[in-house]
């Protein structure tokens, strides 16, 4: 026993040392979970194009200010369109937006069939960051990108059915839209109502929370249009067809689509340029423009008060969404309109053709059929074309936060934090082991000890029973010290 006692006193420093050991490890552990420092920078682009089309493009960087507020920076970028060797086959440097960080669009070259990369490059800081996101080349793809808008029950599209009020008179078509697709509470939208070849005046009367003239109006070509302001957060109106004596025929309520704090827009092409027009809550500012051919996504631009106009993207049916920041899908103003095609059909026609396409999973327009049928008298065309768009002009197509460079990088350092969390709880759980261990033979050699010296002394009556502990259990609840740490440095609460 003798010569255990210099071997327990030359590791006695071990022991005492263990507890700073596993404080240390739990220390690096925790540098070692510290954020990554690569910038925060954001790419969004579409997921499909056709060749010989272009993509529209947004790029930004999200910060701290010294206050901690996030920001929005508009470092250069250059996007590159790279094949499955990396080889680059396009390439195109976007330029700064009057609103939030970088746009533009990129063209695709023709005789592509595959699937591409598209690479945001970005020097930050001093830093090269880069974000990659694949596309998808194929002629006649189609976007899958999800479309519609978070609203109440309240303030959703409800049309109503028609209420015949005279019997000796069918009224067989009345059909309110409204014009923007959705109207903005405090804002001026415009309701359109086709009566058809019906001889009817028509009359809005407000059921909740609209402001409209309460006089009659006689349509034009089979339309009539209100100009009507909502006021709070549900609109309900009764839209009546009047004789010419002033007698209500029939009537029909609806529940007018409302997004709250959005942007009302309209849109007219003319020549070889668009004219966009638009109304915000507040002081009316430079806002986003991403233009879409269904719902892909070709261009991206920004627009201000003083030069809103932007150059017509070619013949066809084309779709603008207008949001005041990168972050205001669901409030963003939907426009649509037609570009003429002098080899192609009217722009009637092309917008009816445009709508039953988009309307092939939720019903045909009887609107639409009916211009496709030759039923609609010629100079009705813009009052037309402006009711065919108010049901797709109710739904945006959502672009997303954008794809973040930091992404990849965070989940492998999650993932190597999550090894290094485990590895620091072995280690810790061994030495407490290793220290519980050397404990419990100290206190047993400690036992074997002072029974010797009972028995020396004659008093080995007084011999405890095999299996007690007297005075023990310190090398347990040392151990129990390090199963506690271990368990701390598998926290991701703190580690």
């Amino acid at each position: 026993m003798a010569k255990q006692e210099p071997q327990i006193n030359r590791f006695s420093w071990a022991i005492r040392a263990s507890p700073v050991l596993a404080a240390l490890i739990l220390a690096a552990l925790w540098i070692a979970g510290v954020p990554s420092p690569v910038p925060d920078l954001r790419f969004s682009a579409p997921v499909v194009a056709r060749p010989g089309s272009t993509v529209g493009l947004r790029a930004w960087q999200l910060d701290e200010d010294d206050e901690g507020y996030t920001v929005v920076d508009s470092p250069p970028v250059v996007v590159e369109l790279r094949n499955a060797a990396g080889m680059p086959l396009a390439r195109t440097e976007l330029r700064a937006s009057l609103v939030h960080g970088r746009e533009g669009e990129l063209s695709i070259p023709t005789g592509l069939d595959e699937t591409l990369s598209l690479v945001a490059l970005a020097d930050i800081d001093g830093q090269e960051v880069s974000v990659t996101r694949s596309l998808y080349v194929r002629g006649g793809i189609t976007s899958r990108l999800p479309s519609g808008r978070s609203v109440t029950a309240f303030q959703a599209y409800e049309l109503g059915p028609i209420r015949l009020l005279d019997s000796r008179r069918d009224v067989e078509l009345l059909d309110p839209r409204a014009e923007e697709g959705a109207c903005v509470p405090d804002l001026r939208c415009m309701l359109s109502v086709w009566v058809g070849d019906d001889d009817l005046r028509v009359r809005l009367r407000s059921i909740v929370g609209v402001q409209t003239d309460p006089d009659a109006v006689l349509p034009s070509n089979g339309f009539a249009r209100f100009p009507i302001v909502v006021s709070g957060t549900e609109g309900r109106i009764d839209v009546e067809g009047l004789d010419p004596n002033g007698a209500v025929l029939a009537a029909r309520e609806v529940r007018l689509p409302l997004v709250p704090g959005g942007i009302v827009a309209r849109a007219s092409a003319r020549a070889d340029r668009v004219h966009v027009d638009w109304q915000q809550l507040g002081e009316r500012g430079a806002v986003l423009v991403d233009v879409f051919e269904g719902r892909r996504w070709v261009r991206a631009l920004s627009l201000s008060p003083d030069d809103p106009y932007l150059s017509a993207p070619g013949p066809g049916v084309w779709r603008l969404q207008i949001r005041a920041d990168l972050f205001s899908d669901n409030t963003a103003g939907v426009t649509s309109f037609v570009v003429d095609d002098p080899a192609g059909p009217d722009r009637a026609r092309a917008a009816a053709a445009a709508v039953l396409e988009n309307a092939r999973r939720r019903g045909l327009d009887p609107l639409a059929l009916t211009i496709l049928d030759g039923a609609l008298p010629e100079a009705a065309g813009d009052d037309a074309i402006r009711a065919l768009f108010a049901v797709p002009n109710f739904e945006v197509v959502a672009l997303g936060s954008g794809m973040s460079s930091r992404l990849g990088v965070d989940e492998d350092l999650e993932l190597a934090q999550e090894r290094r969390r485990w590895q620091a709880a072995a280690v810790i759980l061994l030495i407490g082991v290793i220290v519980g261990a050397f404990l419990l033979r100290v206190e047993l050699a400690a036992r074997a000890r002072a029974r010797r010296l009972l028995d020396a002394l004659g008093d080995g009556g007084s011999e405890q029973r095999p299996g007690s502990f007297s005075g023990g259990g310190l090398w347990a609840f040392v151990l129990l010290i390090f199963v506690l740490m271990a368990v701390l440095a598998l926290s991701k609460r703190w580690f």
